[in-house]
């Protein structure tokens, strides 16, 4: 005799960029174990992984490729909060009096820092203009860049060659470019350009939870968790 199927509850979730509504499932034993082995792999492992258990757990049909990256980052943290709980204990050890330190991050408070009214059109020099987006799911993927560690130099001038959607000046418009083009052209820049184009990804939407706490010293200490992977 089959064993009865257990029946899921379902959630809703707001995705806090692009305003999409979806419903979800939590993730399986089996669904974890994918996470898990992914999360061993390198970064193309790790994303088809979280890839292949959100198209799994959520409802709707949607395009993740078009998703930008804190929309893919706060949805997982819901899926594990509803899948696991809600409570995620760390451990930190102190650089001043080298004591470890317990906290405990509840999933369901954390938000995403948004700035508002950022502009995508640079002003590169008068002359050139040209138009970014944020970094998307799909620009990670396509690229093979590393969504839980942190980016050296070389990574993140590629994932910012992904992010060029076209380049203008007085004459022609370029929308039509390989990645390739796109990251020779970011090369030849000097310092005062590209740090115009820095400044519109530091506005990027951030997963971002500062924990603060007096150590056995007395001082006041905080530690600032950024990206998926310092909450997990």
């Amino acid at each position: 005799m089959a064993l009865p199927k257990i029946q899921q509850p379902l959630y809703n979730y707001t995705l806090p960029v692009s305003g999409i509504d979806i419903t979800f499932r939590p993730f399986l034993v089996s669904e974890e174990k994918i996470l898990l082995a992914g999360k061993e792999g390198d970064p193309s492992q790790q994303l088809n992984a979280m890839e292949q258990v959100i198209g799994n757990v959520v409802q709707e049909d949607i395009n993740l490729d078009e998703l930008t990256m804190v929309d893919i980052e706060m949805l997982f943290i819901q899926m594990r909060s509803k899948s696991v709980q809600n409570l995620v204990k760390l451990k930190y050890r102190d650089t001043e009096d080298d004591q470890e330190y317990d906290f405990n991050v509840d999933l369901d408070t954390l938000e995403p820092t948004i700035t508002e009214n950022r502009n995508p059109v640079i002003d590169l020099d008068g002359n050139i203009s040209m138009e970014l987006k944020d970094p998307t799911f799909g620009v990670f993927k396509r690229l093979g860049l590393d969504m839980l560690d942190e980016m050296d130099t070389e990574m993140i001038l590629k994932m910012i060659s992904g992010c060029i959607v076209s380049v203008w000046d007085k004459e022609t418009v370029y929308d039509s470019f390989s990645e390739k083009d796109a990251l020779e052209f970011l090369q030849g820049m000097d310092t005062k350009r590209f740090e115009k184009i820095s400044e519109y990804f530091e506005g990027v939407p951030k997963l971002k939870h500062t924990i603060e706490y007096e150590n056995s010293k007395g001082s006041k200490r905080k530690i600032d968790l950024e990206g998926l992977a310092d909450f997990f």
